[in-house]
Parts: structure tokens; sequence; C-alpha cells
């Protein structure tokens, strides 16, 4: 552990001016030869966290061990830009918004920003390490309306057991997608979808995001069959995944959504 890591306030591991210039770099000119370098360096050298700004939010991250967080320091226009243009651009001031595998909470914190003081969010994320980030950053961010549910959704409440690559810790998973050995296991608990929603009051909410690593198939079905019309999400963004059980997206359709969006990893989907 880096001693300080969820205690200093941001702005304590601010980049060193070489880091600001290499990480600007990249930023700038991403498939550039200077980008790439500039990347190489700053994963090699850095072994702390970095405080940034990000999608107008303040930010502490870890690029060396989870993709997303490597992406939004030094790639931030990669993280998925239709996805978020297509959120962006259904905001208005009371907009709510849940987040299905929080990770480090990037959709999250990018919504409550554009959404503002009420705008409401709830961000899933049940990891031990990556709950821990995603707490400091809405620490850091605390005007922002976003509640923290530290729990997984699985086809039924209870405990399960989630697996982690230490290489990549955002995408723990139930089962790791490689199907290689995992580097961590660890106990979650478990609700069911609409009763979480419920007990936030997120029903009928303005967006449903749901990267759950594959376990999409496991939840959806039942969640579509215990939801009447008016209380689904407007709008869906799912992970795809070529192992679902049963196919997510002909399911949302048959529930009167259209696909509006294939994006790099993910489908966009309104009614």
């Amino acid at each position: 552990m880096i001693e300080g890591q969820y205690t200093q306030s941001w702005g304590s591991f601010a980049p060193t001016g070489f880091e600001a210039a290499a990480i600007a770099q990249s930023v700038q000119a991403p498939d550039s030869l200077w980008g790439s370098l500039a990347r190489r360096m700053v994963l090699t050298a850095r072994k702390t966290p970095l405080d940034v700004e990000r999608f107008g939010v303040k930010l502490r991250l870890y690029p060396s061990d989870n993709l997303c967080e490597k992406r939004a320091l030094l790639t931030p226009e990669r993280f998925d830009p239709a996805e978020r243009h297509i959120l962006l651009d259904r905001i208005h001031p009371e907009f709510r918004f849940v987040d299905i595998g929080a990770n480090i909470g990037l959709y999250s914190l990018l919504v409550a920003a554009a959404a503002g003081p009420k705008g409401r969010v709830l961000a899933v994320e049940p990891q031990p390490v990556i709950k821990q980030r995603l707490r400091f950053n809405l620490l850091a961010n605390k005007s922002l309306q976003i509640i923290h549910a530290d729990c997984a959704v699985a086809a039924k409440k209870g405990v399960a057991r989630m697996s982690l690559s230490r290489q990549n810790r955002g995408a723990a998973g139930f089962a790791l997608r490689s199907g290689a050995k995992p580097d961590d296991e660890f106990m979650v608990q478990t609700r069911v979808l609409s009763e979480l929603l419920h007990t936030h009051d997120m029903h009928g909410a303005d967006a449903l995001k749901m990267d759950i690593e594959g376990a999409e198939d496991q939840v959806l079905p039942g969640y579509f069959e215990d939801t009447p019309t008016e209380g689904l999400p407007k709008l869906l963004i799912l992970e795809r995944n070529p192992d679902w059980s049963v196919d997510c997206i002909e399911l949302a359709q048959k529930c009167g959504y259209r696909l509006i969006e294939q994006a790099h990893m993910n489908v966009v989907l309104e009614r």
C-alpha cells in the first residue's frame, strides 16, 4: 500500500513538471511517436498515483493496474467518446443515472458534474481496492450528488465470489473473461437489480450503464421480467460480451429499446 493514498487530500500526488509535460504530450498527440514514448515514461517512472483533473472533475488515478485509469490519464479523449457524448447530450438538471460496475467513478462523476446539484447518481462497485479509489474520488468532488452502493448485482440476493487480475483491476467479475486463473478472489454481497433501484428511488432513471464483465445475462432477464415498462431506464449502456447465454441486446429490444450506437466495447440503447 502507498502511504497516504486514501488519506492525503487531492493534489498531494500532483504530477511533477516533467510528468505533466509527458502527460500533455500523450493527451495532445496520442498517435505520435512522442505520445507513445511519453506514455511509456510516465508508466515506467511513476510508482504512486497521480492527481489530475479530467472531464471537469478531480481524480486520483492509478494507471499501472487499471485500464480505465490509464486511459483517463493519458488518452482521455479515447475514453468511451460516443457514450459520453450521448449521455451529456441528454443531461438535464434532475438527471438520474445508475452506474453498475462503477469502477473508480468516471461515468458517475462526469454525469453528476454535468447534471449539477439536483442530479442524482447511484454508483455500484463492490471490489475492495477499486471501491476505495472510488470513494476517494467521490470525496474529492463532495459537492456532487453520488451515492456509493457497496454490492454487486446478480440474479438473486446473497453472497458471491468474485475474481480479479491485478494487471487490470477494473475487470473483476464472477469469472475472469479470459478464463485464466485469477490473481485474487473476494466475497461480495449481491443484490437483485430491481430491488436495489427501488431502495434508492432509481426506477425509471434517465440512464443506466452496466459493465459487469459478462454477467449482464444473469441480471437483465429477471430485471426486464420484474419491471414494468414505465420503470425501465430511458437509456441503456451495456458492455457487449460474446459469451452471454442470453443476447441482452435482443432482450432489450424486445422490451422496447432501439439500438442507437455500437461503440468500441459498448452498445447504447434507448426507448
